[in-house]
C-alpha cells in the first residue's frame, strides 16, 4: 500500500485503498449518485457507477477529470492512462464514464483542531491475464461535515477539497459526528471505462 508520492500527491491503490480529501465546496470531489444505482463489488471496494456525464475540468498533469453527472454533482475521477488519455478532451464533452467511486477506508479521531495534513500515494493491483490497475489512495487529516447514516456516506473537508466518500463495511460510522477532526484513508473515484460518441479515449 505504498508507492511513490507525487506532487499534488496522490495515490493509486488496489481495489481498496485510502481516502483524501478535497478543497473548498464548487470544486469538491463530491459523489453525484447517477440515476442508475451502482453495483456493489466484492466486500471492500467501491462501487461501480455507469454514467453519461459531461466534463467541467480538466487536469493533464495528473491524468484526472472533473465531472458533472445527470444530477448535476461534480465527481473528480482518476483516469488510469491505460484506460484513457485526457489530454485528448475538452470542456464540454460529452462522455460515458464507468467508475469506481471514492472509498472511505479508514477513519480514527484525532485531537487537532483545524489543522489538515494531505498525503497521497500511488500502488499497482496485480490482475487476473496479467493487467494491473493503478488506484490512488489518499491520507488526511480532515474535518466531518456531513454523515448520511442511511447511504453510508460522509462528507469531508480537507486540506485543498471537499469530498463525499461512500464508506466501506468494516468501518464504523457509530462512532463519528460532525465536527469530528478525523485521520482518514480512502480510495479515490477512478475511472474503469470512458468513451465519447461510443469511441474510446486512447
Amino acid at each position: 500500500m505504498q508507492a511513490a508520492a507525487r506532487h499534488p500527491i496522490r495515490i493509486l491503490a488496489i481495489a481498496a485503498a485510502c481516502a483524501v480529501l478535497a478543497a473548498p465546496a464548487l470544486d469538491a470531489r463530491a459523489q453525484d449518485n447517477p440515476a442508475s444505482s451502482p453495483a456493489p463489488n466484492a466486500v471492500g471496494t467501491a462501487a461501480v457507477a455507469d454514467v453519461t456525464a459531461r466534463i467541467v475540468k480538466i487536469d493533464a498533469d495528473n491524468n484526472e477529470v472533473t465531472i458533472r453527472g445527470p444530477r448535476g454533482g461534480l465527481t473528480i475521477v482518476d483516469v488510469d492512462p491505460d484506460v484513457g488519455d485526457v489530454k485528448k478532451l475538452k470542456v464540454g464533452d460529452e462522455v460515458h464514464i464507468s467508475y469506481k467511486g471514492a472509498l472511505l477506508l479508514s477513519a480514527d479521531k484525532v485531537d487537532t483542531k483545524g489543522v489538515r495534513s494531505r498525503v497521497e500515494t500511488q500502488t499497482t493491483t496485480p490482475e487476473q491475464g496479467g493487467a494491473s490497475t493503478q488506484t490512488r489512495h489518499v491520507e488526511v487529516v480532515a474535518t466531518v461535515q456531513k454523515i448520511d447514516r442511511k447511504k453510508r456516506q460522509v462528507t469531508l473537508r480537507g486540506p485543498e477539497r471537499t469530498v463525499v466518500l461512500q464508506v466501506a463495511p468494516d468501518v464504523p460510522l457509530d462512532k463519528l459526528k460532525v465536527g469530528d477532526s478525523i485521520r482518514a484513508t480512502y480510495a479515490s473515484a477512478t475511472a474503469v471505462q470512458i468513451t465519447r460518441n461510443g469511441t474510446p479515449i486512447q
